[in-house]
């Protein structure tokens, strides 16, 4: 019976403890694996682990113990391994969980801050929303953003030239040319701009690491890259220079720099070449295609700031031209005589050209002959020609000008051949820019501007004398009509006596009648006192009233037979016949206490005028040039005693 009842506690004992290994069996392979999996987690700094993992994990091992070290009762063990499984399966929970907030922290950041937004309506929320967008990794600081020294990044302080479009375009060119050489890791970079008309290689904005670049403004075309590049219309790269040939392949810098490498590529405007952008370097094959793809595309950058310099360049040019013209005009209009419309002209031409020399040669119609009317020279110790010297036309290269309504631009001219005559000094072998200063009516002579370097004048530069020119020559025109007029005038037309022509014509006719006869007269100079401080105070249009005034006065005080006429802007001439020196000194009182006692009125004010009297005894020794001489040191007496007073000497 004991037996029987111990084989069957044997076999009871080994059925349980064969369904609790089973249950061990089903639960044990999660242990070592999410033991290994949490033990790696810890192990990777990287990687937030939740801390109640840890609890979880040393439930489950206690689970395990018990499981392990009860025989009986078979409960206890069956818990153990249920408290095993969840365990396992609440720790895999808690590792997915962290493992997915330490990879996607920015999701859960828009998550939370999705949940504090107020709600949208669906129609708004789905036209608000932003595209998908994904995140890049961030590379790690290596420093405090605010260790950075400011200097570094901020550039705000800069500002662009103000009224001046090519000073503009150079400043914004300088800047491309220093990030493209910090990006090409070059020694020079450097803009050369190519005149085809003038065959020269203009040296524009540069960077460098050296001091040896050319001060030259200007190379002429040969047969360096720069020049191959600028003829050919193909970009260059030379990845080894040679130490003997680099003063004859890189011709910008003055002494040798020790080149090994150069690229360059043209710059197109409007389908011609107008530029060279080059690079150059101190190491062998320095350059390939990608730094000509990279010289491209800046030099179109370049391109498109130079048609916006264009158009406000062209704009800037017509204003400086137009301000020139007004000018010439002011000075026109203060000087009405030949000498001072010359020297507006070469002004004018001397402000908006380039020049060493300027010259106005005018003909003369009274000698027939061309004169040096205006000289100016730009160095003091380098003279131009002297003002007055007459021109040698038939040999002068100056002749082929008289042909030719638009001017011309001639090489200066080496002995025997000359500008103005054989015998001229002047240091000079550039280039003249001349043109005719003519109208329909007539030639009236030359504007003459000389640069002492060669290749330095264009069309563009005739089209600009010409304007100058042109206006001058209209000028000329009414200045020689007017003196024309003034010469054959017999009236004055604001004081209605006699002309300047008519008053000397009938002095020198009495002045040999008085000869032949005999008799004598007196000729006075009547000249107006204060004119500058009456102008100022009552403006100009009130001296020529008061002249007028004047006239009358004169016209009633003398004789039918006497003469009074206009000598100058405020003086007149008397001349009064058969009267003795003291008969002619009562009758000049008398008309100067006329004058005085006048009183001129003007915009509700009233104010008096004086002259003063002076002049000279016409004899028979007596010659007009005398005569005049007399008068006017008489007039500048009686001016300089205080005027308002008579002399006859």
């Amino acid at each position: 019976m004991s037996s029987g009842v111990s084989t069957t506690c044997a076999t009871t004992r080994k059925r349980d403890d064969g369904l609790g290994y089973l249950a061990f069996l089903y639960t044990a392979p999660y242990f070592p694996f999410y033991s290994g999996h949490a033990s790696i987690y810890v192990h990777n700094l990287e990687i937030a682990v939740n801390p109640s993992s840890f609890g979880i994990g040393f439930v489950m091992l206690a689970a395990a113990a018990a499981f392990i070290y009860f025989d009986e009762p078979l409960y206890i063990r069956i818990i153990a391994a249920v408290i095993f499984v969840f365990g396992a399966v609440l720790l895999y929970q808690t590792l997915s969980k962290s493992v997915s907030e330490e990879e996607l922290p920015e999701g859960e950041d828009d998550a939370s801050t999705e949940e504090e937004k107020p709600e949208i309506p669906a129609k708004q929320a789905s036209a608000a929303a932003p595209p998908e967008q994904r995140s890049m990794p961030h590379p790690p600081e290596t420093s405090s953003p605010n260790e950075i020294p400011p200097e570094l990044y901020r550039f705000d302080a800069e500002e662009l030239p103000h009224d001046d479009p090519r000073a503009e375009f150079d400043y914004l060119t300088n800047k491309l040319l220093q990030v493209l050489k910090e990006h090409v890791l070059a020694h020079t970079v450097g803009l050369f701009w190519i005149n085809m008309d003038r065959e020269q290689v203009i040296i524009g904005e540069f960077t460098t690491d050296t001091g040896n670049f050319t001060t030259a403004r200007r190379l002429n075309l040969g047969s360096d890259l720069i020049s191959r590049i600028a003829l050919e219309g193909k970009p260059e790269v030379v990845s080894d220079i040679s130490t003997a040939s680099e003063s004859d392949l890189v011709m910008y810098y003055d002494v040798g720099e020790g080149i090994k490498s150069f690229v360059g590529v043209p710059m197109y405007f409007n389908g011609e070449v107008i530029a060279v952008l080059a690079a150059d370097s101190r190491a062998q094959d320095a350059f390939g295609l990608e730094t000509v793809t990279s010289l491209g595309r800046f030099s179109s950058l370049i391109n498109l700031l130079l048609g916006s310099y264009n158009q406000k360049f062209d704009l800037a040019a017509d204003a400086r031209l137009l301000h020139v013209l007004d000018s010439l005009q002011d000075g026109i209009n203060s000087n009405h005589d030949a000498y001072g419309i010359s020297t507006a002209a070469a002004r004018a031409a001397g402000t908006i050209m380039d020049w060493d020399y300027i010259a106005v040669v005018l003909h003369s119609p009274e000698r027939k002959s061309w004169v040096v009317v205006k000289s100016l020279a730009k160095a003091a110790n380098l003279p131009y020609i002297s003002e007055g010297v007459t021109v040698d036309m038939d040999g002068s290269v100056l002749r082929d000008v008289l042909d030719s309504s638009q001017g011309i631009i001639i090489d200066a001219p080496s002995p025997p051949a000359y500008r103005f005559h054989e015998k001229e000094a002047i240091n000079s072998f550039g280039q003249l820019c001349v043109v005719p200063i003519v109208t329909s009516r007539a030639y009236y002579g030359l504007l003459i501007v000389e640069y002492r370097e060669n290749h330095q004048y264009a069309a563009q530069d005739l089209a600009i004398m010409r304007r100058i020119a042109g206006q001058t020559a209209i000028s000329l025109e009414n200045a020689r009509l007017n003196e024309h007029n003034r010469k054959n005038l017999l009236v004055d037309e604001a004081t209605q006596t006699a002309s300047r022509t008519l008053l000397l014509k009938r002095l020198q006719e009495e002045q040999e009648r008085i000869k032949i006869k005999g008799e004598s007269a007196v000729f006075f100079l009547v000249k107006l006192d204060g004119v500058e401080e009456l102008e100022q105070k009552h403006g100009l249009h009130s001296i020529e009233e008061i002249l007028f005034k004047i006239g009358s006065t004169l016209h009633e005080h003398i004789n039918a037979f006497d003469i009074v006429g206009r000598f100058d802007a405020t003086t007149f001439g008397v001349l009064l016949l058969y009267s003795s020196p003291e008969d002619a000194y009562l009758r000049g009182e008398k008309i100067r206490k006329m004058v005085s006692g006048n009183v001129m009125s003007q915009g509700g004010s009233s104010y008096s005028i004086s002259i003063s009297i002076a002049g000279c005894t016409v004899s028979q020794s007596s010659d007009t040039d005398h005569v005049l001489k007399l008068s006017q040191q008489a007039l500048d007496r009686a001016v300089s005693d205080g005027g308002n007073c008579v002399k006859v000497v």
